[in-house]
């Protein structure tokens, strides 16, 4: 019994984990699109995540947990791989695409792909979930017309970079499902939240500087004051946060509960006299919520 209480317990803190992260990312994505239209987008990510690993390497050093390196090669190397493409896909397209809408494709993507995975491990699928993937993806398709319509909250040239924009959106979310997967390999195996976060984004930092080498130093200098400020809050702390969430929750009800993070985000956004309001976005959104919020009443059922 007092095991029960214990996992319902856990259950609860990785539910309210998600949503604080969710918050707390709206709010920093809205503002790093907005500085970032006149630098490279890949700027951000070298610096900030190369602070981040280094915080949470303290943080680890000071834990003396032991790192079981047998067991958790594979699955940091493969979380690595995810971490670049659902970071620096989705940073690549805040710098084109309307915040809002980036979020929501990252989120609608990633229940159906869940879903796929499901069938090709040869495990079944319950028909709520499916029913709710397949909304969100109906959701998501949806908003992918409003951006090449010009119906969207950001005035847009068509053009390759809207393209572009797209398909990193839609590959962050298809990132952000295997990261959830690899991360929680890795708690299994004995891993903490702070030794995950200490070694995830080597990849995203080598990457990043390799684009951005020659630009680092100098943007840095100007820069340092806010960079450091959307780090800890913008970065650390929602990815703390999320990663407990991850800790205590299922894959399922990560990817959805984050459909979350597009509704404060386009509240947020309406802040920025860089994005007008959109009606079709707000549909988007709108939808993309009610389908998250179902997601974890259903989730909820089935955990207890």
């Amino acid at each position: 019994m007092m095991e029960i209480v214990k996992q319902t317990s856990k259950y609860k803190i990785g539910v309210i984990a998600l949503l604080c992260s969710a918050f707390i990312t709206a709010i920093s994505q809205v503002f790093y699109a907005n500085r970032v239209q006149g630098i490279h987008p890949f700027l951000f990510t070298g610096i900030s995540f190369f602070v981040t690993a280094l915080f949470f390497q303290f943080v680890a050093f000071k834990q003396k947990q032991t790192y079981y390196w047998s067991e958790a090669r594979r699955p940091l190397l493969l979380l690595n791989g995810a971490s670049i493409l659902a970071f620096m896909g989705f940073y690549f397209a805040l710098k084109y695409i309307e915040p809002a809408i980036v979020s929501a494709l990252e989120m609608g993507i990633g229940p159906l792909f869940i879903v796929l995975m499901m069938l090709f491990q040869k495990q079944s699928a319950r028909t709520s979930q499916w029913l709710i993937a397949i909304g969100t993806f109906i959701a998501c398709l949806f908003l992918i017309i409003a951006v090449l319509t010009g119906g969207t909250g950001v005035a847009l040239e068509f053009s390759r970079y809207t393209i572009l924009g797209l398909v990193a959106s839609v590959l962050c979310g298809i990132g952000a499902v295997l990261c959830s997967i690899y991360s929680k390999q890795l708690s299994e195996v004995g891993w903490t939240s702070s030794m995950i976060l200490s070694k995830r984004y080597i990849g995203i930092i080598i990457v990043s500087f390799m684009f951005t080498y020659d630009l680092i130093i100098p943007y840095f200098q100007e820069n340092i004051s806010w960079i450091l400020v959307v780090t800890v809050f913008g970065v650390m702390l929602p990815m703390y946060l999320l990663q407990k969430g991850i800790q205590f929750t299922s894959v399922f009800i990560v990817m959805m509960s984050l459909c979350f993070i597009p509704v404060f985000t386009f509240i947020f956004q309406l802040f920025d006299s860089r994005i007008s309001f959109s009606i079709v976005t707000l549909i988007g959104i709108v939808l993309l919520f009610v389908l998250g919020t179902l997601s974890v009443l259903d989730d909820s059922k089935t955990s207890e």
